[in-house]
Order: structure tokens, then sequence, then C-alpha cells
């Protein structure tokens, strides 16, 4: 939305404007090699007011569901500051980017006109002006405040930061307000190349805001990603009443399904609210790479030997070639594969045989990095790679280059045949296993 028509509302808006931002104008927003917030993905992420220490997020990146985390990262109104997050640095930030990790910036500014303080809290949050006009600059300079601190964490252009919004009473004059705060947020983001998010509970901002969606408000500027807190307990983004599907179809929900839970993973207990994600172009499985243009992905993996022929030869002979082990792709099983197969069991420590076995083709399809860890909502050739090992091995999958669900239950399942703990994640150990030709 664009307000100020008059001349004297223009100066107006100007002059408070400079007022509330100008701590905050003088900073470029320069764009930077960027750590994902949230990038694409479709999945499983958790909030926690205080960023964790090193050792809580590398233990909950190996042992738990989640891919994203919520960080609060500015506002006026926040009750973890700066000064009560001593982890929260843009060395931190990039640290667990490099881990995989994915990251939901979260502003806590100005709130309602008609929010309720709990007097007992440490934090008095602010409350905007019942001023359509001001309250708007207001959302203006938060928007300002919250750039400047994702320039300061090392995120770039295009990088989300989310409002959050707390639960309030409705009333005319008080929607008005927030609404006008939430289009000056957007509009000041949007205009210096970030995106905009805001985070409420259902039944308040986010049903206000799609409520002016489908009403078609004059001059309102949508956010680009809604974040309903809906304590329903279900992993979708599913905004029931509160948040229509057909108003938000392009991977822009996050749905804060369970609060205020203690949990531990990898022997790191944390409170947390749990989210489910699904954001950017979600997770969408890469293009599968085909080196030496053969076909690599089967139902299954069959024995070959002397004579042998066709698409299944042409994959192992690729395969053999990228280990080391030249061997002409021709699609013919001759001598010089049956001798390069013995050479790839020889690197292993095993035998020869002069054709594949179960171990070979799990071996061979799993060789390469040992990723930190895939889980769901991870895609790549990594993924590709998972896939068809784990059916080499005998495991139940599709080969789709998506982390699905059934791919996690391959996985679980695979861990415990092979004496690791039954999570439905693939880290180093596991990958392990995998190269070292075990069967499911």
């Amino acid at each position: 939305m664009r307000l100020a028509s008059s001349p004297a509302a223009r100066l107006f808006v100007a002059g408070l404007l400079t007022a509330l931002t100008a701590p905050f104008l003088a900073v470029t927003y320069a764009s930077a090699a960027t750590p994902p917030a949230p990038g694409n993905f479709t999945g499983y992420g958790f909030d926690a007011c205080v960023a964790p220490s090193q050792k809580v997020m590398d233990a909950w990146n190996l042992h738990s569901p989640f891919s994203a985390i919520g960080i609060y990262i500015s506002g006026n109104s926040r009750y973890c500051s700066d000064k009560d997050q001593p982890n929260l640095s843009k060395e931190w930030v990039a640290k667990n980017a490099a881990n995989g990790w994915r990251f939901m910036p979260i502003h806590v500014g100005y709130q309602s006109p008609c929010f309720k303080n709990n007097p007992q809290s440490k934090v008095q949050k602010k409350h905007m002006s019942s001023d359509p006009v001001k309250a708007r600059v207001q959302g203006e300079s938060d928007a300002a405040e919250t750039i400047a601190a994702l320039v300061k964490l090392g995120f770039g252009d295009g990088s989300y930061s989310y409002l959050d919004l707390e639960a309030a009473p409705h009333s005319t004059s008080c929607d008005n307000a927030e609404l006008a705060f939430a289009d000056g947020w957007t509009d000041y983001l949007h205009d210096n190349g970030y995106k905009s998010g805001v985070y409420s509970s259902g039944s308040a901002a986010i049903k206000l805001i799609d409520s002016a969606r489908k009403a078609k408000r004059k001059d309102f500027t949508l956010p680009d990603q809604m974040w309903n807190a809906w304590t329903n307990q279900k992993a979708d983004t599913d905004g029931g009443s509160y948040l229509s599907a057909d108003g938000w179809t392009n991977h822009q929900r996050i749905h804060q399904y369970d609060n205020g839970l203690n949990l531990t993973y990898g022997g790191q207990k944390l409170n947390i609210d749990k989210d489910y994600l699904d954001v950017g172009k979600g997770s969408v499985a890469s293009k599968e790479s085909l080196p030496c243009e053969v076909k690599f992905s089967f139902s299954s993996y069959p024995r070959l030997t002397s004579g042998s022929a066709g698409a299944a030869v042409s994959a192992l002979q690729c395969l053999l070639t990228q280990q080391g082990f030249a061997t002409d792709v021709s699609g013919v099983f001759g001598s010089s594969t049956a001798k390069a197969i013995d050479g790839f069991r020889a690197k292993l420590g095993w035998g020869k045989t002069g054709h594949t076995t179960q171990p070979t083709w799990t071996a061979l399809l799993a060789a390469g990095s040992k990723p930190h860890v895939l889980k769901q909502g991870s895609v790549g050739e990594a993924v590709w790679r998972l896939q068809r090992a784990l059916v080499a091995a005998g495991a139940s999958v599709s080969i789709n280059g998506k982390y699905d669900s059934k791919t996690g239950t391959a996985v679980k399942a695979y861990r415990a045949a092979n004496g690791l703990s039954g999570e439905p994640y693939a880290e180093a150990t596991f990958w392990s296993r995998l190269q070292s030709g075990k069967p499911a």
C-alpha cells in the first residue's frame, strides 16, 4: 500500500519515518552468499526462544527430524533479546548453515493497540499507534531494524523475516492499525530486496490478514508467507478456518502445530515449538544426474556376469569407471568388466568373483562422499545415490530424488538391521555401512 496521497500527509510520513528509522537507514543492504532463510523446503522445523549452543545444534541435526530453526533476531518487544543470546552470531549461522540447517528469522516489535501485556512478564511489549498512518510508519521502521539484523547475521537479499504479531482482542480500530503496520512492514522489506512473513495465532493476525485478502482490501500488500500458530498437533500446512489454502498455494505456509515441548535428541534437551514448513519452491527433487549418459535407477540390480547385456550392464560399467576401474561402457559384459569388478572388490578387501553380487552393487551405488545428514525434505544428487543403494541392498523404496517418508522408513529399517540406532536419518555411520555393501 502507498499512503500519504496529499502533500501534507507525505511530509508527515517522511518526517515520522526519518525520526523512527534514522538509526537504520545508514545500513547498506548488500547481497551476499546467503544461508537459506528459509529457502526451498518441505519438512520439519522448530523454534526456540534462544539460539541453542553448537553442541545442541549438532546433536539435534543428527538425531532429530528437524531441518529448520526459528531464531529471534530483532524487535523492541523480544523476550529473548541479543543480551540473552550468547550463541546467536554470524559465525553461528554460517556454521549451522554449512551443516544443512535452514533458518526462520523472527522479529518481535510493536504489537496491536489492543494487545494486553502480562504484568508479570520481564518484557512489556510496546504498542503500535492506533493511527493507521503512524502504525504503517512504525511497520516500516521495524522492517528497517530487521534488515539490519539480517545483514549482521549474514543473510543476504531475498531472505525472509517473520513479523511476530501476538494474539490480541479484535476491534475495528486495532485491526486497521495492525493491518497498516503489516502493510508498512511488507512494503519496506520488498522495497529493499527482502521477503515478508507474518507469524501469529490462527485466530489473530493470521485470520485478520487472510480476511483482508479475501475482501481484496484496497492498497494492502500481502505478506509472502504466513506462519500459522495453531496447535492441533498435526504436522501439515492446513490452516483450518484461519488460513485459506486457496489463497496461499505457492509454498507459502508454515504451521506451528505444537508448542512448549521439552524434547531430547542425542542426549541434548531443549524447550521448543514444533513447525511444519512448505516454503520457497518446496522440496523439489533435482534432475537425475546421468554420467556416461546411461540409466542408473532400476527397480532391482541383477546378478550380471560374462555375456550379460543391456542398460544395467552400462550402468555397472559407468560406476566402475567412476571408481577408477576403467572398462568400456558398451552395455556388454566382457573380460574387462569382470576385471574391473574384481579390482573394485579388492579395494574393499573382498575376494574375486568376476560377476556382480548384492554387496558389489550396494557399495558401488553408494560410493562417493558421506553427506553430513539427510532427512525428510532433503533433495539433491546424494538422495538419488542413497535411494539406488538402498534398492540394491534389498530395501523397498522409490527412487525419486526426494527424501520422503518412505525413504525415511527404509533408512530406519536399514539402520536397525546393521546395528545402528533406529532413526530415519542418513549420516556418516549409515553411509559407511552402505559403502561396505551391507544388506538391508
